[in-house]
């Protein structure tokens, strides 16, 4: 038996005792180590997901142990230390052929499809060791640095879209996790002046060190005073990492013409949405980019990152939790609260 958190209906997590998953031919028993919090759990939580099938074991920002070894897998080996991709590609559609992954019809998603990390093992099916999604940490990576693999590989996914590159001045709203990381990756491609947009000082204070500028909308005009830092010109790319249908709207208005405006967070649908002025993508020549997830690549270009120290992440971590308090822990992301949750295993 072992113990995992599993959510059994809306807003009722229990933490239980369940049988331990059986390794069978060609699937990979890890022993997690340690697994980040989202917003796309908290969103799992209080309302539901499109994928999700109740009773499950969430979490998929997942680090681990090779416990165990199905027959015939030859990749890994039981000690190896793993970041797992959570999306399982059936692998043979065109989209997996062609490395986007994330876009295969028939995926399968760890913590939706199939139990995921809040639990102190995660059996990885046969399908997701074939397709690649187990990637070796070296041992210069904690597993806390290696648990952000997959949101950076999400920002990999929305940044090789756009293009964001050498000069760029770019506009992201949000000091989140993936707002951090967005702006850690720009700074790596080569892009100029990074401003970020963010309601909450203490995130503002947090993440200083990764942008040029900072603009706090409750007590100034964030367009106007982008418009005046940009000279009148606009951003040249706008990434919105949180859900607030403002924020598409202030993209459009920020932005200077022939500008990328990156989707990459998903929105609170609202009649809000409404307003948005959607001519100026007209006017300007803007471009929009979509971005959702990440494929198994890119998880593996982002763990690249991380252990070759082109990003470093060590200081984005700041709260860890045992597995008791995954609704305390699911609430502080609610609340906003730090810049990254983690569910620490060995606590």
């Amino acid at each position: 038996m072992m113990k995992a958190a599993r959510l059994e209906e809306i807003q009722k997590i229990r933490i239980t005792n369940v049988a331990e998953p059986e390794c069978r031919k060609g699937d990979v028993l890890v022993k997690v180590m340690a697994c980040g919090i989202c917003r796309t759990d908290l969103k799992a939580y209080q309302i539901g997901q499109r994928d999700l099938h109740l009773p499950r074991v969430l979490g998929h920002e997942i680090t681990g142990v090779v416990a165990e070894t199905g027959r015939e897998v030859t990749c890994v080996k039981p000690g190896d230390r793993l970041q797992v991709a959570p999306g399982l590609p059936c692998g043979t559609c065109r989209f997996c052929q062609n490395g986007m992954h994330h876009l295969c019809n028939d995926i399968k998603i760890m913590g939706f499809h199939y139990d995921g990390g809040f639990a102190e093992y995660v059996l990885v099916p046969e399908n997701g060791v074939k397709n690649g999604v187990l990637n070796k940490i070296p041992e210069t990576l904690t597993f806390y640095e290696a648990a952000l693999t997959e949101p950076l590989a999400c920002c990999v996914n929305m940044q090789e879209s756009a293009g964001i590159g050498l000069g760029d001045q770019v506009v992201i709203f949000g000091a989140g996790p993936l707002g951090v990381l967005n702006a850690k990756l720009a700074r790596k491609r080569g892009a100029g002046r990074i401003i970020l947009v963010e309601k909450r000082e203490e995130r503002i204070e947090a993440a200083k060190n990764d942008f040029d500028e900072w603009i706090n909308p409750t007590g100034e005009n964030a367009v106007s005073k982008i418009l005046m830092l940009t000279e009148g010109k606009g951003a040249d790319a706008a990434i919105p990492c949180c859900p607030d249908p403002q924020t598409m709207a202030d993209s459009l208005a920020i932005l200077g013409k022939r500008g990328r405006f990156c989707f990459f967070s998903g929105m609170v649908l609202s009649e809000s949405v409404l307003a948005i002025d959607l001519n100026l993508i007209h006017y300007k020549e803007l471009s929009v980019y979509g971005a959702y997830g990440c494929s198994s690549l890119h998880n593996r270009e982002a763990l690249d990152l991380l252990a070759a120290g082109m990003i470093k992440v060590n200081d984005m971590t700041t709260r860890a939790l045992p597995l008791s308090d995954i609704v305390q822990g699911i609430e502080k992301v609610a609340r906003r609260e730090d810049t990254n949750t983690i569910i620490d295993l060995t606590l």
